[in-house]
């Protein structure tokens, strides 16, 4: 990196729940979720992921659900069960764990 480039390290922690919980009705919005889908449980089963993470099981279910029936109606419960087995947090606890303490240590601004 080059002076002047980026003044500031910021550490952007992984979504709390509230703000998965918006993730994932950005994303519903846009796809016709079952109503057998349970909002709370797929927050609870996504504590460890990003945000691009989550919007990734969301597409990942929508395709399995046209895999299953290129004139399925709605996305099952099913359909999110099965991507978020196929995708997974790529942030290990140890890494982010790492990056709070860095950040309690050096006054790194949060985002």
């Amino acid at each position: 990196m080059r002076p002047g480039r980026i003044d500031r390290i910021i550490y952007v922690p992984l979504p709390d729940a509230a703000t998965r919980r918006e993730i994932f009705n950005l994303q519903f919005h846009s796809m016709p979720v079952s109503k057998e889908v349970d909002l709370d449980e797929l927050v609870l089963q996504t504590d460890t992921y990003s945000g691009a993470e989550i919007t990734a099981v969301c597409r990942e279910a929508a395709l399995l659900a046209l895999e299953e029936d290129m004139q399925a109606n709605c996305i099952m419960k099913r359909h999110f069960t099965q991507a978020l087995s196929t995708v997974t947090p790529r942030i290990p606890d140890s890494l982010r764990r790492f990056y709070e303490e860095y950040q309690e240590k050096s006054g790194l601004h949060t985002l």
